[in-house]
């Protein structure tokens, strides 16, 4: 073989092998940039999530515990109509609070959301009989009413959603603002059974 066309050959080839060795560092490299951006894309989605189911949960224990208040208050025959008409206000803040979390997603939490905005609604239909009732000073069956305000507000488990959002996006913090809410969730998931209502604390 020519001396030239052997030097052109051995050149040729030791350019593409620089290449080669040049190409695949930069290819792992892009590769790794590609996946990290991934990984950084998913927790940023995540961390969303995890706002806004924290604050479904914490309006939903807000609601729950207003009409706690209001249960208190009808229990004694009262009809509280600025405490009744603050529920309003409440409501807008727990459907807001509930279109960002099913929103978010994914599917098992957005269900999750819209079975605690169910129980919320059940209990608000429920208190608002029983509220129409005493003030319009109509006291037939207002221990029916009664009973089944409590069997809504029992209904309500905020902590069983908060156990959702855990399984599904592998968050082991609290989802609530207050140490209330935290025993309420301990007390949706781990009681057997619903003790009767006698505080914000154990209802």
């Amino acid at each position: 073989m020519d001396a030239t066309v052997a030097t052109l050959i051995g050149t040729s080839i030791g350019t593409l092998g620089g290449l080669a060795g040049g190409l695949f560092p930069a290819f792992l490299q892009s590769r790794q940039a590609r996946a990290q951006l991934d990984v950084e894309e998913r927790r940023r989605r995540d961390d969303l999530r995890r706002e806004a189911c924290n604050a479904f949960a914490s309006a939903a224990h807000q609601y729950r515990m207003h009409w706690w208040q209001l249960n208190s208050k009808l229990g004694k025959g009262i009809a509280d109509r600025d405490l009744f008409d603050g529920s309003a206000a409440l409501w807008t803040e727990v459907t807001a609070a509930h279109s960002r979390a099913a929103i978010a997603g994914p599917t098992k939490i957005a269900e999750a959301a819209d079975q605690l905005l169910a129980q919320l609604h059940a209990m608000d239909s429920a208190g608002t009989e029983w509220f129409s009732s005493i003030e319009s000073g109509y006291q037939h069956s207002v221990d029916v009413l009664r009973d089944e305000l409590l069997a809504a507000r029992r209904a309500v488990r905020v902590g069983a959603f908060a156990s959702v959002v855990r399984r599904e996006l592998g968050n082991d913090e609290s989802l609530y603002a207050s140490p209330r809410a935290q025993a309420q969730a301990i007390e949706d998931t781990h009681s057997p059974s619903v003790q009767p209502l006698t505080s914000p604390d154990t209802a």
